[in-house]
Parts: C-alpha cells; structure tokens; sequence
C-alpha cells in the first residue's frame, strides 16, 4: 500500500471519529484540511514503523554489542574463545528465540556451544511395580536429578551455574 493510499484511509477513519453535529465534512474547509495533514503524519508513522520492525526483525550488526550486553553475552565459560560476526548474529537469535530451557534441544545447543556433545541422558523414572528393585528410583531427593554422558571429560560446573536450570542436579559419568 502507498502512502497516498494509507493516507486516504487514515483520512476516512479520522473523518468517522469525528463527533456527530455541526462540522462541515466538505472537501474545502478547515476541518478536511486539519484531517488530510493529521492523516499524512499517522501514513508516515505507519511507514517508519513498519520499515523499523522489518529491520528489528534482524539483528543490525551495529547494535551487536548492546544486544549482547542486554543477553548476557558473550557466554562465559570459554565457550568460542573470538567469534565472529556470524557466530555472535547466530548465538544472539538462538537466545533470543529460546524461552522453554528444560528441554533435550536446549541441553544439546547449549553445549554443542561449549564443543560438548551429549551422548547419553538419564533420567530417574518413579517406583513403578513392574521394575527390578535394584533400580535407583525418582524419591523426592532425585527428582530433578539428570545423569549427563559426554564426549569429553570437561568441567560442567561453569555451564551448570550459567545455563542450566538451577534445580537440576547433574551426575556426569565418564
């Protein structure tokens, strides 16, 4: 839609608004001017707005450091020790697009981050009949409780405190 077009419109919804009595809605007068420059201003506003959130849908690699500050990054834990633009563009719309962190895909991302990679998951099931009782079962102690398996014996410490959900306990297993 072009501008006159948006303005045309804007023009007809303010006409609408106005209060019914004793306003002259004639083409010429005062009020049809006031409404044409009123709804010029509210097209343009239109316009920029829509041109801002095409670009705000994308990172501007200007702004790259205030949006990295503003989520937290750059990873700590020695993650890329200098990325590039396209790893910190990357690492930015993953965070970003990321709200639910207690999922596989989340724990999988964020250490192929780190140069992880998540072999093997265990988590502890509750008392069920059917299983052998010799099994460790999931009491209120082990609730949380997840078993890690790596591919490199590594410190998780770091990215536990930082990334991981706080009431997780984490085994890793060699």
């Amino acid at each position: 839609m072009t501008i006159e077009e948006t303005t045309r419109l804007y023009a007809t919804v303010l006409r609408q608004l106005l209060p019914t009595g004793g306003y002259d809605t004639a083409p010429n007068t005062t009020i049809a001017a006031d409404i044409l420059v009123h709804a010029k201003a509210l097209a343009q506003c239109d316009l920029d707005a829509k041109r801002l959130l095409n670009t705000l849908s994308s990172i501007p690699v200007e702004l790259i450091s205030e949006y990295e500050a503003e989520f937290g990054l750059p990873l700590k834990c020695n993650a890329i020790t200098t990325p590039n633009i396209e790893q910190r563009l990357n690492i930015l719309s993953w965070i970003k697009e990321t709200q639910n962190v207690f999922n596989l895909s989340y724990l999988k991302t964020i250490l192929a981050l780190f140069g992880l990679t998540l072999l093997k998951i265990t988590t502890y099931k509750p008392i069920q009949c059917t299983t052998p009782c010799n099994l460790s079962v999931n009491t209120e102690q082990l609730r949380y409780k997840v078993k890690l398996k790596l591919n490199a014996n590594t410190d998780l410490s770091c990215i536990a405190e930082h990334y991981l959900p706080a009431y997780l306990k984490i085994e890793l297993e060699s």
